[in-house]
């Protein structure tokens, strides 16, 4: 169903964080389960904005543990998310574990490498 202040919000300008933040809610995602850090806390900010609720884990493999437990247990998709390098790596676990199962689940990183651009 389309969002009735869509137009209005067409014409504001959206981060990237608003953006990803956005589209997980348009996937009926209620949950979601990492260890922020930058740069990605910029995205849970965004989610709890729309109404996701953030569930901060002590280590990436199980928050990837319990995204994979939501997904199977409520049918929507399980969202972990991680920062890159050693984060990604801890949630490879969990990611493996998704993938036998056959369990819907979206990790989410952002390299750090990325360019920043000046405001």
């Amino acid at each position: 169903m389309p969002d009735s202040n869509f137009a209005e919000r067409s014409e504001e300008q959206m981060s990237g964080a608003q953006v990803i933040a956005q589209a997980l809610k348009t996937q009926d995602v209620e949950y979601i389960f990492g260890i922020v850090g930058i740069p990605v806390t910029e995205i849970a900010i965004a989610a709890q904005q729309l109404g996701i609720k953030y569930i901060g884990m002590r280590n990436e493999q199980a928050a990837c543990y319990a995204a994979s437990a939501i997904g199977y247990l409520t049918g929507r998709p399980g969202v972990c998310l991680v920062v890159s390098g050693p984060g990604l790596i801890h949630a490879l676990g969990g990611m493996a574990n998704a993938n036998v199962n056959c369990w819907l689940k979206l990790v989410d990183y952002i390299p750090s490498s990325l360019p920043v651009q000046a405001a």
